[in-house]
């Protein structure tokens, strides 16, 4: 009997497991140009899904949840970061970076910290979400999520897993002044 209830919960838990974000391939890289020791508030840049003001929606109101928690407030008026995210719709090559570990480097901030150079093909329906210096208009801080497309079950709130896969790669809190 209890190698049979044994059993069960392994079924159970593996097929838990192929449903879930974690299957995701997620990345992230960011700028040694970055002031993330001065960043408290953001807002979005313009949604560019022309055909689903529903998926614009569910995407922002996932990074919206994301961003509070790590402490940051929307700003409609001068926010220090301006957010823009896009879903690539045919497969991908991009270019990434191994770096150190991101709050590592925030601490130091290390000048001699050098990137290396890795290519990544990812597949259709990328999810990428950037973080940008709403004062240089420079990208400081872009996480991915490749593979989300597999599982095409957009409902009960599918892209925020997603979104929390990619923040996780984000350990960083705002700046309370």
């Amino acid at each position: 009997m209890k190698t049979c209830i044994g059993v069960l919960f392994t079924l159970a838990v593996l097929t838990m497991a192929s449903c879930s974000p974690s299957r995701l391939f997620v990345e992230h890289d960011y700028s040694y140009e970055g002031h993330f020791k001065n960043y408290e508030s953001f807002n979005f840049l313009e949604c560019e899904f022309v055909d689903s003001t529903l998926l614009c929606s569910d995407i922002q109101d996932a990074i919206r949840h994301q961003m509070e928690a790590r402490g940051y407030r929307v700003s409609n008026r001068s926010p220090n970061l301006l957010i823009s995210y896009n879903i690539f719709r045919s497969d991908l090559r991009f270019r990434g970076y191994q770096q150190p570990v991101i709050k590592d480097w925030v601490v130091r901030e290390d000048d001699d910290a050098t990137y290396k150079r890795i290519d990544y093909n990812l597949d259709e329906g990328t999810l990428m979400i950037s973080l940008i210096d709403a004062e240089s208009y420079q990208v400081i801080w872009k996480g991915y999520a490749s593979k989300m497309m597999r599982n095409q079950n957009f409902k009960n709130n599918y892209f925020k897993g997603i979104v929390r896969s990619i923040f996780d790669q984000y350990p960083l809190m705002a700046t309370v002044k």
